[in-house]
């Protein structure tokens, strides 16, 4: 008789490569990748344009009387 844990082993194998091969969500996962990043640089971008964005609208309400 093969300890519990061979035979745990023996039967997962088959759904383990199962799952590798299995290509179902992936795409999802892709675009939540691309999200990601995208609001990365989004974020990065805000701190670095943050004061001059404030200084240009600034200027632009000034000029206008605003």
């Amino acid at each position: 008789m093969e300890p519990l844990i061979m035979q745990v082993g023996t039967a997962a194998a088959p759904r383990f490569r199962r799952f590798c091969r299995c290509e179902t969500g992936s795409t999802a996962i892709e675009y939540a990748l691309i999200g990601v990043v995208m609001a990365v640089a989004i974020l990065g971008a805000y701190t670095v344009l943050k004061e001059p964005l404030e200084t240009l609208f600034t200027h632009i309400g000034n000029s206008m009387g605003v």
